[in-house]
């Protein structure tokens, strides 16, 4: 997971770079045509310009480049067990996400269906001084609300932040609307927070608590593991410098594409020194493995001893003997 989202952070930045790259270009050719252009306010400028674009790439990087330090939470004891059960209960928010989204573009679709002509009409009451500007001033109200369920993206979102009290039973009160269409439009509302709030916020809290409990019973183990494991690729054999600096080539890039770092190895190291070598790897990590798995045999014997047999392990096995029974017969 960590390198898909250094993957993303770099791909971010090198967008961002490119992007702002080209809205010099086109600012320098528009500037040269045009030297008024110089002085264009921001609030007048193209809603897709490559500088706007970039901004919004660059502040989406940081977060990534933040969230980064997450990773460096594993040596801590305390912030380590916390961060193992968080990421194995990532999968959980994904299956909720999913049926999520179902349920939130199925009444997207339905509010959308039901109140595209009212919010339209808004739409025409908003922007209706010359030039097609909206009317702030006196008809405020009105730009908010033809937003809200003008398409089919705007009543996604539109329900998607009343999940958090950000859109009212107000934004139904929309010019012409009738008693009949308001009626169904807060039924409709009213269903999906319902569902929304009631069932599916409840469900998620619940497979997270389940999750929660079948993964703490571990997470001291897994700790230990991924600990290890982000210590262990401090001393592997990688590259020189970290990314994105490793495209760099370096020195040792170049001795190791010509070849000439291998042959002077090959050189001093005889076939016998080599073998030797290989059965000395080969026997640490037997004694490795086997001390692995006396340990773990140990740990579960110790905890056989504290937990003695109970009536119902007994039981159990009474049933696994009888249902074996009547298998062969």
């Amino acid at each position: 997971m960590w390198n898909f989202i250094d993957f993303t952070r770099n791909s971010l930045y090198v967008s961002v770079a490119i992007l702002r790259i080209a809205a010099y270009i086109q600012q320098t050719r528009e500037i040269a045509a045009d030297p008024r252009t110089a002085y264009i306010p921001r609030e007048q400028w193209d809603d897709f310009d490559p500088q706007l674009i970039a901004e919004g790439l660059f502040a989406a990087a940081n977060v990534f480049s933040t969230l980064k330090l997450v990773h460096l939470f594993s040596i801590n004891p305390h912030l380590g067990p916390l961060q193992i059960s968080l990421g194995r209960m990532v999968i959980d928010i994904v299956k909720f996400f999913f049926i999520y989204s179902l349920v939130l573009f199925a009444f997207a679709c339905g509010l959308n269906q039901l109140l595209w002509y009212f919010a339209e009409m808004e739409k025409r009451k908003c922007y209706h001084l010359p030039g097609g500007l909206p009317d702030w001033e006196n008809n405020g109200d009105a730009c908010m609300k033809w937003r809200r369920f003008g398409n089919l993206f705007e009543s996604s979102q539109s329900l998607f932040w009343a999940s958090f009290g950000g859109v009212g039973i107000d934004s139904f009160e929309l010019t012409g609307i009738k008693s009949y269409t308001r009626f169904w439009g807060l039924l409709m509302f009213g269903s999906y927070s319902v569902i929304n709030v009631i069932v599916l916020l409840n469900l998620l809290i619940a497979m997270m608590s389940n999750s929660y409990a079948m993964i703490d019973e571990h997470s001291d183990t897994e700790w230990k593991f991924a600990r290890t494991r982000l210590w262990m690729s401090y001393f592997e054999e990688s590259s020189t410098l970290p990314p994105p600096f490793n495209i760099f080539p370096t020195p040792k890039l170049l001795f190791k594409t010509l070849g000439l770092r291998k042959k002077d190895k090959l050189r001093r190291m005889s076939s016998k020194r080599k073998e030797r070598q290989e059965k000395e790897r080969d026997y640490r990590y037997t004694a490795v493995m086997r001390a692995l798995v006396w340990r773990y045999v140990s740990a579960m014997h110790r905890q056989a001893e504290e937990n003695p047999v109970t009536e119902d392990d007994i039981n159990e096995v009474k049933g696994e003997i009888s249902a074996a029974k009547c298998e062969l017969l």
